[in-house]
């Protein structure tokens, strides 16, 4: 059984960055109208707190969106914080949450400062990761090998151990080593059937590409995984047959015949030499499969 705070994370993938604001927007609108009036949305980009505005006002929710550290700073007067910027959604950048500040004579890091802001650890907001794979390099077992920015969040999610987590990316999982810091996930750890991330990914890169896809299955099944693409509704396709001239066919059975000739030619020479050839193959199918593709769409142009 998953513990209760494996139950409040979601992975989104989406190819396109509009329909992760969106759905990054019903989430935290859905989490507003539950009582939640605090969440903090992490992007790559100040710009992209347009898009967030727009999202959010497109599903008639106008939350508050707190323009990250800076807005707060210029908000806290002697007697603390206004009132108005007590609740709300802060935007922020990863940038800025590696970054720290002097104030009062003392270094305070950002992190620190958007802790503080929400609440501790009671916080039961969103705390979402839009291009999440920015943390990818993260290192468990040395973490001071770790990027800042991997470090930052997973730092700010042990803090934030009751947050309603979100990871939103169209490339987050490239490769199964990249989930290293999606500690909330519940795929490793206590409860699990893997003690550490190193016996999961040893695990699912033995078994290769199934157990991946597998993988996908399960977290999809348990609600933690979303993937949307652009919907095929009112698309129309047509299938056009091209009939080939006995002199296109002739090129192309030439074309074939050379290649089976490079490709034992290729084996010959691997044959004599102690280099590895994996490098040699990957780079011979690649030019093989680029000059059929040119050849195939000059045939039926």
């Amino acid at each position: 059984l998953m513990c209760p705070s494996h139950l409040r994370t979601t992975t989104c993938g989406s190819l396109f960055q509009k329909n992760c604001c969106r759905l990054i927007s019903g989430i935290i609108l859905d989490n507003y109208a539950r009582g939640r009036r605090k969440h903090i949305w992490f992007s790559v980009s100040h710009d992209l707190k347009m898009d967030a505005e727009r999202d959010l006002g497109d599903l008639g929710c106008y939350i508050k969106v707190i323009d990250g550290c800076q807005q707060l700073d210029k908000e806290t007067k002697v007697f603390g914080l206004s009132s108005d910027f007590k609740e709300g959604i802060v935007f922020s950048t990863y940038a800025t949450l590696v970054s720290s500040v002097q104030r009062g004579g003392h270094n305070r890091s950002r992190l620190q400062q958007l802790v503080d802001w929400s609440g501790g650890s009671d916080f039961n907001g969103c705390l979402v990761f839009d291009e999440c794979h920015k943390a990818k390099h993260f290192v468990p077992d040395n973490e001071n090998k770790s990027t800042k920015i991997a470090q930052s969040v997973i730092t700010i999610q042990r803090m934030l151990p009751k947050a309603r987590v979100v990871y939103c990316s169209a490339t987050g999982v490239s490769d199964v080593k990249n989930l290293a810091y999606m500690e909330r996930l519940g795929l490793w750890g206590e409860g699990t059937a893997y003690k550490t991330f190193q016996n999961f990914l040893d695990t699912i890169t033995q078994r290769g590409l199934g157990a991946a896809e597998m993988l996908a299955m399960e977290m999809k099944s348990a609600g933690v995984y979303l993937s949307r693409g652009l919907s095929f509704r009112q698309a129309e396709f047509s299938s056009l047959k091209v009939v080939l001239s006995k002199e296109q066919i002739q090129m192309y059975d030439t074309a074939a015949h050379v290649w089976s000739e490079l490709k034992k030619s290729l084996e010959v020479a691997l044959s004599k030499v102690a280099a590895p050839s994996s490098r040699a193959w990957a780079t011979f199918w690649g030019a093989h499969q680029r000059f059929f593709k040119q050849l195939w769409h000059l045939l039926t142009c």
